[in-house]
């Protein structure tokens, strides 16, 4: 009970179990009373940072959250190494996971490129990054969103049918895990490529004491970075997630924890990590500057104009006659709803609920609602 329970599988869990209450809060509530998983993501702040310089505005679904979420993590990763990898990150605890199951199910050896080739295919994740990037400020929305892995997790098989290759991914990322540790993040995660960065900067290191080492390879085998740690006398590399496993796991207790010139020990450092990340969230989140959705999603809070391109299906019909000003007859008349239909229900659920279709024969979705909407305002 004592190793399960410690501060990193706590701080571990805490957040899995945060970020999936935010998830079913939002799918029950809808857009209008819970904000997107996407704000309290810090990697929408790397995708909308662009945008926000070059026409400050924030792509769809991200806001002032996301900004300050990245900054939080930022500040920790400068401090203490990639501590958001190795202690909070959702997906990355669920490789990490899967591994151990797998371990238990009797799957022991694992699955390692050949070292000259892991050297180069760990640059294929700074590609990822800068693609994503540079996309996302091409068409100023999240074009990442419906092929990561991460968004599909926190949807809970939802919207399948908008992002059936991100869950597609995640079924990959979650099955290869079972032989391979934490491979997503090693070769492919754009926000571990950004962090990667920043890690550089950091004076985090581990220093391993050759007179006490006996050699043993515990620390390479632990390592959920995949890291050669046996042979080097200090750990700064930019894959190194800060898990402390190697030095929790070593046998002769050689390898020491280092901020600068200070030494911590494992459990000062994890509690500080804890504490820190914890307060910061919470001085943001009770700050005025704390900011997820905007009042009205579909009225540019700015301008006050009518935007459909952020038409949301967990929008209520409800919502949308407030804003957009049309009456339920409009709809009535140009989709078939009913006229006694539950004005709080949401529009994704309108099609299947009251088996409705529009004129190619398929039960009618948010676009429909969309495209009546545009042609009215039009006129």
């Amino acid at each position: 009970m004592k190793k399960l329970l410690n501060v990193r599988t706590i701080s571990q869990l805490a957040v899995l179990i945060l970020v999936l209450v935010l998830t079913v809060r939002h799918m029950e509530l809808g857009v209008e009373k819970a904000a997107s998983i996407d704000a309290f993501c810090p990697f929408g702040g790397v995708e909308s940072f662009l945008t926000y310089v070059t026409t400050g505005e924030f792509v769809r679904r991200i806001n002032v959250s996301s900004f300050i979420l990245l900054a939080i993590v930022l500040a920790t990763t400068l401090f203490f190494g990639r501590v958001f990898c190795g202690f909070f990150c959702p997906l990355g605890t669920l490789q990490e996971w899967m591994r151990a199951l797998a371990k238990k199910m009797g799957i022991k050896n694992e699955i390692e490129l050949p070292k000259n080739i892991d050297r180069f295919a760990r640059y294929i994740k700074y590609v990822v990054l800068v693609v994503i990037i540079y996309f996302s400020w091409k068409v100023e929305d999240l074009v990442f969103r419906n092929y990561d892995p991460y968004n599909a997790l926190m949807h809970l098989g939802n919207e399948f049918e908008e992002k059936p290759v991100g869950y597609s991914i995640l079924g990959v990322v979650l099955a290869g895990s079972l032989f391979v540790k934490n491979w997503w993040c090693r070769y492919f995660c754009p926000l571990g490529a950004f962090l990667s960065i920043f890690r550089k900067m950091s004076p985090f290191t581990i220093k391993r004491n050759n007179n006490t080492c006996v050699h043993c390879e515990t620390c390479d085998d632990t390592c959920i970075a995949g890291l050669e740690i046996e042979n080097q006398a200090e750990i700064k590399s930019a894959d190194c997630v800060s898990c402390l496993r190697c030095a929790k796991d070593c046998p002769s207790s050689s390898l020491k924890l280092n901020v600068g010139k200070k030494e911590f020990s494992k459990k000062t450092f994890s509690w500080i990590v804890a504490w820190a990340f914890a307060l910061l969230i919470i001085v943001a989140v009770i700050s005025p500057l704390w900011k997820t959705k905007e009042s009205f999603n579909i009225v540019t809070e700015k301008t006050g104009e009518v935007n459909m391109d952020n038409l949301r299906g967990s929008n209520t019909l409800k919502h949308v006659i407030e804003t957009t000003g049309l009456p339920l007859s409009v709809f009535v008349e140009k989709l078939g709803i009913p006229e006694n239909i539950d004005p709080e229900i949401k529009l994704k659920d309108i099609g299947l609920k009251y088996q409705i279709k529009n004129s190619q024969g398929a039960l009618i979705e948010t676009e429909d609602f969309r495209i009546v909407i545009e042609e009215e305002l039009k006129k």
